[in-house]
C-alpha cells in the first residue's frame, strides 16, 4: 500500500529538518509533528531504506550522496552553527538605533550582538551577564550598567534584586534568548532565575526582540518567559520544524526577511 498524501508531506519535511539539523531524536520528531513514536519510526524505517537518513539509538542523521562516489556522507557542523548565531546577531543589532536604552538579556547568541554595536552613539546598554559587561566595555563607548543579584552559573546575575533593578529601568529595547517554545507560542529558557529576570525585562521595555537557534517545540522542557503575542520580532535560523514556523503568522508575527538562512519574523505596526 503506497503511504497517504499525509504521510508522504510529514516524511518530506522530516527530511528537510533532519537535513539543516543534521541529527534529531525521535522524541523530538514526535513532538514536533505531533504524532506518536511509532509512526515517526515507521516514516524513519522508510526514509533510511531511501538512504536520506541513518537511524541510530533513538536518533536520525542526515545523509548526503557525494557527487561521484558511493558512500554517505553525515551532515552536521558546529562551524555552521557559529556561523548563523552571528549573523543572527548581526541582524539583530540593526535594530538598534543610536540614543536607545538597551537590555541585553543572557545568552550566547546576545552576547554575539555586542561588536555589532560599535559604531552606535550614546546607548544605555543594562546587562545581567559579567562577560557582556567585559565585551561591551571593549568595543562599545556607552552608558553601562550591571545589575545586582546572585550569580547564576559564574557570571549571570539574578534573583529579586536584578529583576527589580530590570523593571525599574526606562528600556527601549530587550534582547532575550529562547531555547524552544511550545505549541501555545511561549517561549522558554532553560533556568527559572534566568526566564524571571527576561520576564521583567519584557515587561519594562517598550520593543522585545528574541533570538533563537533551532529552538525545541516541546511542551515540558525549559522555563516559559514570554509569548510570541507579546514580542515584536523574531530572529532564528532556518533549521527550524515547519510545524514551528507556522506558529508565527497564528501569534501576529510575519516573515519579512529570509536571508543567509536566516528567518526573520516582525509584528505590523501596533
Amino acid at each position: 500500500m503506497l503511504p497517504s498524501k499525509s504521510s508522504l508531506k510529514r516524511r518530506l519535511q522530516i527530511v528537510e529538518l533532519v537535513r539543516k539539523r543534521g541529527e534529531i531524536s525521535v522524541e523530538e520528531l514526535s513532538q514536533v509533528f505531533d504524532v506518536s513514536s511509532v509512526t515517526i519510526r515507521t516514516d524513519l524505517t522508510y526514509l533510511e531504506q531511501q538512504r536520506y537518513l541513518i537511524r541510530s539509538t533513538g536518533k536520525a542523521r542526515y545523509v548526503a550522496q557525494k557527487a561521484g562516489v558511493n558512500i554517505l556522507v553525515p551532515v552536521t557542523d558546529e562551524a555552521a552553527r557559529k556561523a548563523s548565531e552571528t549573523v543572527i546577531a548581526r541582524f539583530a543589532a540593526e535594530t538598534v538605533g543610536d540614543h536607545q536604552s538597551v537590555m541585553m538579556g543572557a545568552g550566547v547568541i546576545v552576547h554575539k550582538i555586542l561588536p555589532f554595536l560599535s559604531d552606535r552613539s550614546n546607548l544605555a546598554l543594562t546587562v545581567h551577564d559579567t562577560d557582556m559587561a567585559q565585551t561591551a566595555q571593549r568595543f562599545l563607548h556607552c552608558e553601562l550598567t550591571l545589575t545586582g543579584g546572585q550569580l547564576e552559573h559564574a557570571t549571570v546575575m539574578t534573583g529579586p534584586d536584578a529583576e527589580a533593578m530590570v523593571a525599574r529601568r526606562s528600556i527601549d529595547l530587550c534582547f532575550l534568548e529562547a531555547t524552544g517554545l511550545d505549541r501555545e507560542g511561549n517561549l522558554m529558557c532553560d533556568e527559572p532565575a534566568v526566564a524571571r529576570v527576561f520576564q521583567a525585562a519584557q515587561s519594562a521595555a517598550s520593543r522585545t526582540i528574541v533570538v533563537a537557534y533551532q529552538p525545541h517545540l516541546s511542551e515540558r522542557e525549559g522555563e516559559i518567559f514570554a509569548n510570541l503575542r507579546d514580542i515584536d520580532a523574531l530572529l532564528l535560523d532556518d533549521g527550524v520544524a515547519p510545524p514551528t514556523m507556522d506558529l508565527m503568522p497564528k501569534h501576529g508575527l510575519q516573515l519579512h526577511r529570509r536571508e543567509s538562512g536566516i528567518l526573520e519574523y516582525r509584528r505590523d505596526a501596533r
